[in-house]
């Protein structure tokens, strides 16, 4: 499972990563936790991750926390239009190591 390899790479990196299992809970933990970024993918179950950036910038509770879109999904529309939406960044899972992914959230964190 994708989120598991996500989850342990960051812990192993000192980094803090709360996991959602779908749009709907990853909202509530999201205006809950209030984390300093997000990592969204758009294929998720109860809630697309589109919809759900659409509801975090609406939201004025999450509204300023980045987010970055984390997908398989190659599209140049999605990136587009998330771009529109508030996204930071549109990173494509094949194309990005979870190392990459590691150090490129410490970059926009400012953190070592």
């Amino acid at each position: 499972d994708q989120v598991y390899l996500y989850s342990t790479k960051f812990q192993l990196e000192g980094l803090d990563m709360i996991t959602a299992k779908n749009g709907i809970e990853g909202l509530e933990k999201a205006s809950k936790e209030k984390p300093d970024l997000i990592l969204l993918d758009i294929v998720m179950e109860e809630m697309d991750g589109m919809e759900v950036l659409k509801r975090l910038k609406k939201d004025k509770v999450t509204k300023n926390i980045p987010v970055i879109i984390l997908t398989n999904l190659a599209k140049k529309e999605l990136f587009g239009q998330s771009k529109k939406m508030g996204a930071i960044g549109f990173w494509l899972k094949s194309e990005v190591l979870p190392q990459d992914i590691v150090n490129r959230v410490r970059n926009i964190l400012k953190i070592r």
